[in-house]
């Protein structure tokens, strides 16, 4: 993880992402894993069941599969409640994907609002905006404060799926957690903020526009 971030002698978790932004990640770690926990989940479906008999008159209780399904022994009853439950299941996947991805995008919000800074933030996003549009044709939508700032690092600062990485690794880090706490995080979660944020490849993938581009420090 320490590739993501370097910690400066006041403790301050700072990330340098590909655009040359420098964010200053926030001890919220603890809250990013919980984004997304009220959402209910759907109680996925249990395949229909067979009894196999065993030695000496035992019998076993069995959940079917494709290959239990396809038994010439396997009753039309059966099958027919193998298909209500095929259904069921790609219902309950469909939802679930849907839930992942809804819950993808408010962790990136978080991330976004509450998990860093940006070092050298233009002070009138408003004026930026007003520029995107004129110079560009970027029709920024942004009603708060707060939709200005996710625009602004929507076009400047995140802009690759590693940079997604390297904050939220930060994050995690300036929340105090441990190394194998980090390596469990990674495993739930980072690889899907990889995916929502898209194009792995680090290389030439530069912000919208070369407006507001970073100072180096």
């Amino acid at each position: 993880m320490s590739d993501f971030y370097t910690v400066e002698p006041d403790g301050t978790v700072i990330a340098t992402v590909q655009s040359g932004w420098v964010v200053e990640c926030q001890p919220v770690g603890d809250l990013l894993l919980l984004v997304g926990d009220h959402i209910e989940r759907p109680v996925e479906p249990s395949p229909p069941t067979y009894t196999m008999g065993g030695v000496g008159g035992a019998t076993e209780e069995r959940d079917h599969n494709q290959e239990s399904i396809d038994d010439p022994k396997t009753s039309e009853a059966e099958r027919e409640a193998w298909m209500v439950y095929l259904a069921q299941k790609a219902a309950y996947d469909a939802r679930m994907a849907e839930i992942e991805a809804r819950i993808n995008e408010m962790r990136g919000t978080f991330i976004n609002l509450e998990g860093m800074k940006v070092r050298g933030l233009p002070d009138d996003l408003r004026a930026w905006a007003e520029q995107q549009r004129t110079r560009y044709g970027f029709e920024i939508e942004a009603e708060t404060p707060d939709d200005l700032l996710l625009a602004f690092i929507d076009h400047n600062v995140i802009r690759t799926a590693k940079d997604g990485v390297r904050v939220t690794a930060g994050i995690l880090r300036a929340t105090g957690l441990d190394q194998e706490a980090l390596d469990a995080a990674e495993a739930t979660f980072l690889d899907s903020l990889e995916g929502r944020q898209g194009g792995g490849d680090d290389s030439g993938d530069q912000g919208v526009s070369g407006e507001g581009e970073p100072e180096n420090e």
